[in-house]
């Protein structure tokens, strides 16, 4: 077997990527494939390199960064290995690659909390063992949940009120979001005002579809909808200020959520939640109807360990 490393070029290997995906896909499912083609790629070209056995392209990785809000640099490794051409030392030198080339660009930048994160979801299994194999470990598990939606009209709890949502509260909100996540341990990445706006601005827009409970001229909780292109609703953000927690709040926008979204047609509601997390979130969306549909493990390893 001859096995040899090389740059990906842009854009005649991206056939031969496609291909990779494609074969992986057919046996793990939908699962995340990051590499070129992935809008713009331009920066992180240099970090992708094909593995070619006997000529034929058979694995490539891919690699993004960010900080997160616990001070974390996160560096991203991934990429995927054609079933067929697996158990022969094509993802460990892959990996290996990825490491390395990590400890660059965290050496240039000088990061103080360089992590390596790896993902690996409950149908590739054979991605997990690789990535235990090389140290890593389990950091949080990043849970998928669906429910139906359907008419509950739950009480808020005494002296909080519901108002309509408006563009100039978005100072208020956008703080609110923050100030619930900023101590979180997994993975959450601080948004400016400007990057919220902007999120706002592309995807969740609609606000008759987000919810905000107010406790005279104090901000208790929103919850922020969207619905897909799929006519499904999404929940990206759920978020109720410290002070109002164990009172049965998030319960009541939960179910008033449901509720919304059913008014607009929509069937079918989802969101993301971390199954770790310290306000047991998966146990509250259970509490309203939500089930968790699919578990998507995020594991790390301290970078130069």
């Amino acid at each position: 077997m001859d096995l040899a490393l090389r740059p990906y070029r842009h854009p005649e290997d991206l056939a031969a990527v496609e291909a990779v995906r494609a074969a992986v896909t057919a046996v793990e499912g939908d699962v995340s494939l990051p590499g070129p083609g992935d809008g713009d790629p331009t920066d992180n070209l240099p970090h992708c390199v094909l593995a070619e056995i006997d000529g034929r392209v058979v694995g490539y990785t891919w690699m993004t960064w960010w900080s997160e809000a616990d001070g974390t640099r996160l560096y991203l490794v991934t990429g995927a290995v054609a079933p067929d051409s697996r158990g022969r030392g094509v993802g460990r030198r892959l990996l290996a690659w990825q490491e390395a080339r990590a400890a660059e660009v965290a050496a240039v930048e000088g990061a103080r909390r360089p992590v390596l994160g790896g993902n690996a979801d409950e149908s590739q299994p054979t991605v997990r063992a690789l990535l235990l194999r090389a140290g890593f470990r389990l950091a949080f598990t990043k849970v998928h949940m669906e429910a139906a939606t359907g008419r509950h009209d739950v009480a808020l709890p005494a002296g909080l009120a519901l108002r309509p949502v408006t563009a100039d509260q978005h100072p208020v909100l956008h703080g609110a979001i923050e100030e619930c996540f900023a101590d979180s341990s997994n993975g959450h990445v601080a948004r400016t005002f400007e990057e919220y706006l902007d999120e706002v601005a592309e995807e969740q827009s609609d606000l008759g579809l987000w919810l905000a409970a107010w406790d005279g001229d104090e901000l208790a909780g929103v919850v922020v909808n969207t619905i897909g292109a799929d006519g499904t609703g999404e929940t990206p953000w759920v978020a109720v200020l410290p002070r109002w927690r164990r009172r049965g709040l998030a319960r009541a926008l939960m179910h008033r959520s449901l509720d919304l979204l059913a008014a607009r047609g929509v069937t079918s509601a989802a969101l993301y939640t971390v199954l770790e997390n310290e306000n047991d979130s998966v146990g509250l969306y259970e509490s309203v109807g939500y089930r968790v549909v699919a578990r998507r493990p995020r594991y790390r390893k301290p970078l130069g360990a």
